[in-house]
């Protein structure tokens, strides 16, 4: 069933081009569904992407965004879990904030080291900029070096998740409470033609 489905999607690129394609599977499983859904949903879908979007490692978000997804669902009732639109906004926003995943990634590792040194009482000082200097030379041998800091940025991203999710559930509820803005168009009726 799915490979006929896979080989049916294959015909219709071929038949009209994977630039009308992408664009026209754009309108029908994203655009369209956003339209339908409430300011509530897009808020928290657009919240836990980003929030998703800015683990640590940025190969390895949207497993991240997925598990929020997953852990936001687990604590709210059935009408406001997410659904598959919700997750379709989430899932692309977590993509587009690839520059902030790389800018914050140094500051939840720093998080990550402040917090293990308090733990433990001990000075474990990794260099940042060394980190990002050798990252873009020799990425593999950089993830070997530092994969403590790795490890301490992932679980000060990781620690600080429920709490994120608790305000991203309250920053949607008051999302509801928040007038919508009169535009030109919703004030005045259509002309017929």
């Amino acid at each position: 069933m799915v490979l006929q489905h896979v080989k049916h999607e294959l015909q219709i690129i071929r038949q009209i081009g994977l630039r009308r394609w992408s664009r026209e599977w754009g309108q029908k499983h994203l655009v369209e569904p956003s339209r339908e859904m409430t300011r509530r949903q897009l808020v928290v879908s657009a919240s836990v992407g980003i929030w998703g979007g800015v683990f640590p490692v940025p190969p390895c978000t949207m497993p991240a965004t997925l598990a929020c997804i997953m852990m936001y669902s687990a604590g709210v009732p059935r009408p406001q879990r997410f659904s598959l639109p919700m997750t379709g906004i989430a899932v692309v926003i977590n993509e587009l904030t690839l520059p902030l995943d790389l800018f914050m990634m140094p500051a939840f590792m720093k998080l990550g080291q402040t917090a293990y040194n308090e733990l433990t009482g001990s000075d474990l000082n990794l260099s940042t900029s060394e980190l990002l200097r050798d990252l873009q030379e020799d990425p593999v041998e950089t993830f070997r070096r530092f994969s403590t800091s790795f490890v301490l940025g992932i679980s000060a991203w990781a620690a600080i998740t429920p709490v994120v999710l608790g305000q991203i559930r309250f920053l949607g509820a008051i999302s509801k409470l928040v007038p919508l803005p009169i535009t030109l168009s919703a004030a005045t009726p259509r002309a017929k033609r």
